[in-house]
């Protein structure tokens, strides 16, 4: 799902997308510097590689993302977010999306099994 900018007003635009078996779903709202607020909770199932047997199992995702996206490279600090860059003047919540799920992959994750003494 592409949303163009310019389409983000003062009033919140509601969203949801899914890939696999994960669900985002949200609100994009544009705040007062210029940037564009995305408040989403994503919920659903991930497969992950356990980094100790490599033995592939699920884990459930119940996260809430608070972000700012912003259309042009920022230079600059926000202490209360993140801020994340999209440079053609849309917003791209697929690969938004792919993002964290990559994200949460690239972390360490160990399986069930190899948690029991």
């Amino acid at each position: 799902m592409i949303i163009p900018f310019r389409k983000i007003g003062s009033t919140p635009h509601s969203f949801e997308i899914s890939r696999d078996r994960a669900k985002l779903a949200g609100t994009l709202v544009q705040t007062n510097k210029g940037f564009v607020k995305l408040h989403a909770r994503l919920q659903g199932t991930l497969e992950l590689s356990c980094d100790l047997c490599a033995e592939n199992f699920d884990t459930m995702l119940n996260e809430e993302l608070t972000v700012l996206l912003h259309d042009r490279i920022f230079h600059g600090t926000d202490e209360a977010y993140d801020v994340v860059e999209f440079f053609d003047g849309n917003i791209d919540l697929d690969s938004f999306l792919t993002s964290e799920l990559e994200l949460i992959k690239s972390d360490y994750h160990t399986c069930q099994q190899c948690l029991k003494p």
